[in-house]
């Protein structure tokens, strides 16, 4: 399916950053690739594809996002401090550039956050802090532990950017309300190199009450083989 590039420089992130655009109507999801990856990976490895019916007949407007997390946690050359800052002006361009972008696009309030790998965690993470903006979201072997990723460092930008340390102390009923109205999918499969994470985050929402599934496939073999299928699954 045919994408339509939207490029614009992020006030966010300071650089020119890159959006793909599939379909014209129906509920939107933002698409976040593996760690790295540009916004064409999910139509080059089959996950626009997974879904082209929803797409083509108007059931879902998808946004696919460029990575940045070999600027962000991945980026060994950056202390820890300023790899947990660039990972907060991404998840700030999700929440305060892509999501009003949306808006102008699209009239349907309900907004589905989808991520691969690292981009789970991003999914993942950024619906359970802003439970106002998202009502579904879907990590699909996604990593929801970056402590390994902090050499060591810790601060308050760590913690409330580590949904396995904030979000057992989630404890104010009204913020816990919004965070329970999402619908969160923690997706994985056996041999997933990343399924403790999904099951140690199943554990923690599980604690408190969050209304989650955890979805753990029997299939193996070749990830991208998979990924489609589970987006297509969960999408739904």
């Amino acid at each position: 399916m045919e994408a339509k590039i939207e490029k614009w420089r992020s006030p966010s992130l300071g650089k020119d950053m890159e959006m793909a655009v599939y379909g014209d109507s129906g509920t939107p999801v933002i698409g976040i690739p593996t760690r790295g990856a540009t916004c064409r990976q999910w139509e080059k490895f089959g996950m626009t594809d997974s879904i082209s019916y929803q797409l083509k007949n108007g059931f879902n407007q998808l946004f696919v996002l460029s990575s940045i997390d070999n600027e962000a946690l991945l980026n060994k050359d950056a202390s820890p401090e300023q790899r947990i800052i660039r990972q907060q002006q991404y998840e700030s361009f999700i929440v305060e550039e892509v999501v009003p972008f949306i808006k102008d696009q699209n009239s349907i309030e309900f907004i589905i956050i989808a991520g691969v790998d690292f981009g789970g965690y991003h999914a993942i993470t950024t619906a359970l802090k802003y439970p106002e903006v998202f009502g579904k979201s879907i990590g699909i072997s996604g990593i929801y532990d970056i402590s390994p990723f902090m050499d060591d460092y810790y601060d308050d930008d760590v913690y409330y950017s580590n949904p396995m340390d904030f979000v057992p102390n989630l404890n104010k009923k009204s913020l816990l309300d919004k965070v329970q109205d999402i619908d969160f999918r923690l997706v994985s499969y056996e041999g997933d190199k990343r399924i403790n994470d999904a099951v140690r985050m199943d554990n923690v929402m599980r604690m408190k009450f969050l209304d989650h599934d955890l979805d753990v496939w029997s299939d193996g073999g070749d990830e991208w083989n998979l990924w489609p299928q589970m987006l297509k699954t969960h999408i739904i």
